[in-house]
């Protein structure tokens, strides 16, 4: 069997440009957002996500949704930590799944920043 392109080698074509990323439940909440340095970071981590082996559920709990620094939108990421996909959708493209590994380093310290969101809502 081949091994699957990882998250570095899949990363939208837009993320260079990427000013802001919004972090959004699937469910449409709005968790807050990143921007400028830190936005440049969430990107880092998630294209260092190690290709992982997948399931089949895909029912994405977290979202990314990427904007240049006029506000045009770039592209979105949905992740499932459930099943270990993650959907890649660029504007005017149709979403494509890459595989990443959930338990992973960089998967766990992406999760923490969406559920650091989750945990200053609740405050």
């Amino acid at each position: 069997m081949e091994p699957r392109e990882g998250m570095s080698t899949r990363m939208p074509s837009g993320a260079a440009d990427a000013h802001r990323l919004e972090a959004w439940t699937v469910e449409g909440d709005l968790l807050g957002s990143w921007e400028g340095a830190e936005a440049s970071a969430v990107l880092a981590l998630v294209a260092s996500l190690p290709t992982g082996e997948p399931a089949r559920c895909f029912s994405p709990g977290y979202a990314i949704w990427a904007h240049t620094a006029d506000g045009q939108a770039l592209f979105d990421l949905e992740f499932c930590f459930e099943c270990f996909w993650v959907g890649v959708r660029e504007a005017g493209e149709r979403q494509r799944l890459v595989a990443f590994d959930a338990d992973s380093p960089p998967a766990q310290e992406l999760l923490a920043r969406f559920e650091a969101f989750t945990s200053t809502e609740l405050s």
